[in-house]
């Protein structure tokens, strides 16, 4: 089993459990060793989501059903460098681009430097961070408050700061996506802030990896026909779910 996936069935167990669990518990679970388990519980105590007891450790990051950004971010990278290549094929320069605040995202965020004279509108705080220190991107960071799993500023200041403007583009994640239900989240702020992102946006463009396929969260974003294009790391499935979306300007927006 490759570590992350590990790390992410250790915290798994661990809500399932009162949030406590012990060494021996975990290695009959997941069929490794105590040396294994004792390396991704240090692991992920440096990440600040467990604190590490005698014989196991305790959930500290409290009960949310979101994974830290920080860990996020470690999942699942090269598929999202994939996505991230595909997408950025719609970047033009001159353009207003909408970031969410997305690991996935904000992995195309870091492929922006080659373009000029972009202006990016994002609630990420990491991404915000890293556009700074690109000399032809101008960055608008959203007020709002702080959701510190994400990293993200949420909540009615950020929506009606994004409200002011539009985007030629939105590149956007989310928790879960599927055929039938659209995109949705476990989060009802971050729902609230993309929900803005896409009614402002002239292409709105759901960048996910195929691990979030079929699962539905408890907040619903929007069907695939709001938007322009779905992209995962597999052409099958972008060709089966572009079947629903746009895959040109939506009505009303100019091109």
């Amino acid at each position: 089993m490759i570590a992350y996936e590990r790390k992410k069935q250790i915290l798994e167990l661990m809500r399932q459990n009162n949030r406590v669990v012990t060494v021996d518990q975990l290695c009959e679970s997941l069929f490794a060793s105590g040396a294994t388990i004792r390396r991704d519980l240090k692991d992920l105590e440096e990440s600040k989501l467990i604190h590490r007891t005698h014989g196991g450790a305790v959930l500290v990051e409290g009960s949310t059903s979101e994974d830290p950004l920080a860990f996020r971010e470690t999942q699942n990278s090269v598929k999202k460098q994939v996505i991230a290549d595909l997408a950025i094929r719609h970047v033009r320069d001159g353009m207003t681009i909408f970031l969410d605040s997305s690991s996935t995202v904000n992995t195309l965020a870091k492929g922006l430097e080659k373009f000029n004279n972009l202006k990016v509108i994002t609630n990420g705080l990491k991404s915000a961070l890293l556009l700074s220190e690109f000399k032809n991107v101008k960055v608008l960071c959203t007020g709002g408050s702080l959701r510190e799993n994400s990293k993200s500023l949420v909540g009615l200041a950020a929506k009606e700061f994004i409200s002011r403007y539009n985007a030629d583009l939105a590149f956007l994640s989310c928790r879960g996506f599927s055929v039938e239900n659209g995109a949705s989240e476990a989060s009802e702020d971050e729902c609230y802030v993309k929900t803005q992102y896409l009614a402002n946006s002239k292409k709105a463009i759901l960048m996910c990896d195929t691990s979030k396929m079929n699962l539905d969260f408890m907040c619903r974003l929007a069907p695939l026909s709001e938007f322009y294009e779905v992209i995962t790391e597999k052409k099958e499935i972008n060709d089966l779910c572009n079947q629903y979306t746009h895959l040109h300007t939506r009505p009303g927006m100019n091109s």
